[in-house]
């Protein structure tokens, strides 16, 4: 984790959570996310939130189909702590600040209004010690540099060289496009070591030596 004073331990997390289910959109710890919200149920959750832990769970929902109207969660999600909100009009703008992995143990339809879960952090241990994680950055930065250079996106690997070396492999993880399922994967990587192997493969998988 960072240094910041608004850091949270792993013992100062809470063990029920109001879950977010927006298919799409990722959150990966040490990351940020901004989000737009106007469904009354999810201002509600997001009151109740900062009225509380100010902790919301990140979980993928598994049926594409939205208009379902309690569609299947995955079982591994990220919590994000609201480190800032703006009201504009009827709407919502917040930032969570991503803090750890979780797996859901028990969901539960929150009055009919929004939905929560029994969590555990402690697969994910490991997301609150990122800084002792080391790995061979020439190796990423290089399957980067291909990557970008094959898929003609505008990122490499100097863009992450002033980045702290915790911060860097979730941030890939978050800005990347992979396809949704491959950025579950990740997320479902509790080991540093595996979360690094993994995101290597995907970046061999998605890159290819064509020129254009």
């Amino acid at each position: 984790m960072s240094d910041s004073i608004f850091d949270v331990t792993m013992v100062e997390l809470p063990a029920n959570v109001p879950i977010l289910p927006f298919s799409g959109i990722f959150l990966f710890p040490e990351t940020k996310v901004n989000l737009r919200i106007y469904e009354m149920r999810y201002i509600r959750l997001v009151f109740n939130a900062l009225a509380s832990s100010r902790i919301i769970g990140m979980v993928q929902p598994m049926e594409q189909d939205m208009s379902m109207k309690v569609p299947s969660l995955y079982k591994t999600g990220c919590a994000g702590r609201i480190s800032s909100f703006t009201e504009s009009g009827d709407t919502l703008l917040i930032t969570l600040t991503g803090i750890s992995r979780f797996n859901v143990i028990k969901e539960t339809d929150h009055n009919g209004i929004y939905r929560d879960a029994s969590i555990d952090f402690s697969p994910f241990v490991e997301d609150f010690n990122l800084t002792d994680f080391k790995f061979n950055k020439k190796e990423l930065f290089d399957k980067v540099d291909f990557y970008a250079y094959s898929n003609k996106i505008d990122l490499t690997s100097d863009m992450l060289r002033q980045m702290p070396q915790d911060q860097i492999l979730m941030t890939l993880a978050m800005l990347l496009p992979f396809a949704p399922a491959e950025k579950q994967a990740l997320l479902e990587c509790a080991q540093l070591q595996k979360f690094y192997d993994t995101l290597l493969l995907l970046l061999d998988m998605n890159s290819d030596g064509r020129i254009n």
